[in-house]
């Protein structure tokens, strides 16, 4: 009997460590049911809530860069010098500030610093930094007559983003300025498909149609562009755009005679008319436009030699915003192709 009365208490002790330990690891996991529940539903609302308050928390930083960007599409360039300085001594040195402070100095005939700023921002890690840059200084040699800089610079932005639309009616003007119409052919009809709500693009369509003898296609642009969109949306042109294209049409003409050795190319057949939105433009009477055209603003003197006193060089290849550097115009009144 005793031995038997050994083997059962021998037996036992195993069970009773199992038991043991079993229990041990449930207490590890820490509580369970109902509590532990209610505790877990309370840190996910805590985190939502924290999440949500993040969501609604005003960034002072980044509506300070909203409010110099609305300067500078308002064409508030001096203001807007004075706000990019004033944002980096009080949040230090960005490239996206320093794009805007370039642009300001661009635009408030600050052409070497400007340049210089530029310059700068080439070597920069984010690609879109380094295609704004390249406008830039496309738009400041451009600005200066340098027309082979500044279509080299445009093309070298069309190549990091060749589906910016401004970067493309850009180089086709550039190409324009420089007496080469045949040059502009490709980079403005991409423009104008890829921008159909851009009056800026969409008038350097019709000065491209307009300088390669295309009349009937540019007054069908021009009646299109001048009538509203819908009932409430204002036309994408008004007079004041009309004087400014009959301005850059003479200058254009004028470097196109230079290139030619005074003669003008042979115009356009109307069979190889270009399309806009897929058809081609309808023959219709050319727009009337006043008989006294705003001058187009004298060019800055080049750096480089130039055969003879350059053209005057019309506007549209300055910027006319920030971020993105020209923002599609969409429901906003008719203005001339550039400020």
């Amino acid at each position: 009997m005793r031995h038997h009365l050994s083997n059962t208490r021998t037996s036992s002790m195993p069970l009773l460590a199992l038991a043991a330990a079993l229990l041990t690891g449930c207490a590890s996991k820490g509580p369970q049911g109902y509590g532990a529940a209610e505790q877990s539903t309370a840190a996910q609302a805590q985190q939502q809530m924290e999440k949500a308050a993040q969501l609604t928390q005003i960034d002072p930083q980044q509506t300070y860069l909203n409010l110099i960007r609305q300067m500078q599409q308002a064409n508030q360039w001096y203001a807007s010098l004075a706000h990019t300085q004033a944002f980096e001594r009080q949040y230090g040195s960005q490239p996206q500030i320093r794009l805007m402070r370039a642009d300001a100095l661009r635009n408030t005939g600050q052409g070497p610093l400007a340049e210089q700023g530029y310059q700068a921002l080439l070597a920069d890690a984010d690609s879109s930094t380094v295609a704004r840059a390249r406008r830039g200084l496309g738009l400041l040699y451009a600005s200066q007559a340098q027309y082979p800089n500044a279509i080299a610079q445009l093309e070298m932005a069309r190549q990091i983003n060749p589906i910016d639309a401004d970067v493309l009616s850009d180089l086709a003007y550039a190409h324009m300025l420089d007496g080469q119409t045949e040059a502009a052919h490709l980079p403005v009809l991409q423009a104008a498909q890829l921008a159909p709500g851009n009056a800026r693009v969409q008038l350097n369509l019709a000065l491209y149609l307009m300088a390669s003898d295309q009349k009937a296609q540019a007054s069908q642009l021009l009646q299109r562009l001048s009538q509203p969109a819908t009932k409430n949306v204002p036309a994408l042109i008004d007079a004041n755009s009309m004087q400014t294209l009959q301005a850059q049409l003479q200058t254009v003409q004028t470097a196109m005679r230079r290139r030619n050795g005074g003669e003008l190319p042979a115009p356009v057949p109307a069979a190889a008319a270009p399309l806009v939105d897929g058809a081609a433009l309808a023959v219709s009477p050319l727009p009337a436009v006043a008989t006294d055209p705003i001058a187009a603003p004298a060019a800055t003197p080049s750096a480089g030699p130039a055969a003879g006193p350059g053209p005057a060089v019309p506007t549209a290849l300055r910027s006319t915003a920030a971020g993105n550097d020209s923002p599609h115009i969409t429901n906003t009144p008719a203005r001339p192709i550039a400020p």
